[in-house]
């Protein structure tokens, strides 16, 4: 993909939870309430809460789409894709199993770049670190022939590889210290 930033978003996982101060000027709790607001409850509707002082922030409720997944499949123009721009793939109430799913789609799409951003990188780095990455690959893998079918021989044969060339990992900080802190865990 040729240019500049992100052209779609692709949220098969809502809602979160909040981490660091990092978090206080979140985008997506502002979004989640104005399209809950415009009758996207089933999506968006009970994501958030306002605190003491009056501040919205994501609530803890994590739903997972598995309607949503597949849409990248149907994608045949090569888009920039921000994966869960209305939440954090990482988060501890994303199954590792949802995960995978999210991977294999991501497999199955190779004229996409995907990127995907966490303020949860070690446990970004526990998935992917599993039996140095072969555990995970392997998970993927059959989610990936589930989505393909039986007949694909296209992993077992070397044509794709593992980590995945179109997914680019990042996390976000916010300060010097977070940056300490997620960083490594991102390397």
């Amino acid at each position: 993909v040729a240019g500049g930033g992100v052209e779609t978003t692709w949220n098969p996982v809502t809602g979160c939870t909040r981490v660091s101060s990092g978090c206080d000027n979140c985008y997506a709790v502002g979004q989640s309430h104005r399209l809950e607001a415009m009758g996207q409850g089933d999506k968006y509707g009970g994501l958030t809460v306002l605190n003491a002082k009056g501040e919205r922030h994501f609530n803890g409720t994590i739903r997972l789409h598995e309607d949503v997944l597949a849409k990248p499949l149907s994608w045949r123009k090569p888009r920039r894709i921000f994966v869960n721009s209305m939440s954090d793939l990482f988060h501890k109430d994303v199954p590792f199993e949802f995960i995978d799913k999210v991977f294999a789609v991501v497999a199955l799409c190779p004229q996409h770049q995907f990127q995907i951003l966490t303020k949860r990188p070690e446990r970004m780095a526990e998935y992917f670190g599993e039996n140095d990455g072969l555990t995970t690959a392997l998970r993927v893998e059959e989610q990936y022939q589930q989505l393909r079918g039986k007949g694909d021989a296209a992993w077992a044969m070397g044509t794709l590889r593992w980590p995945l060339p179109n997914v680019w990992l990042g996390t976000s900080v916010e300060d010097q210290p977070s940056a300490d802190e997620r960083i490594p865990n991102l390397l």
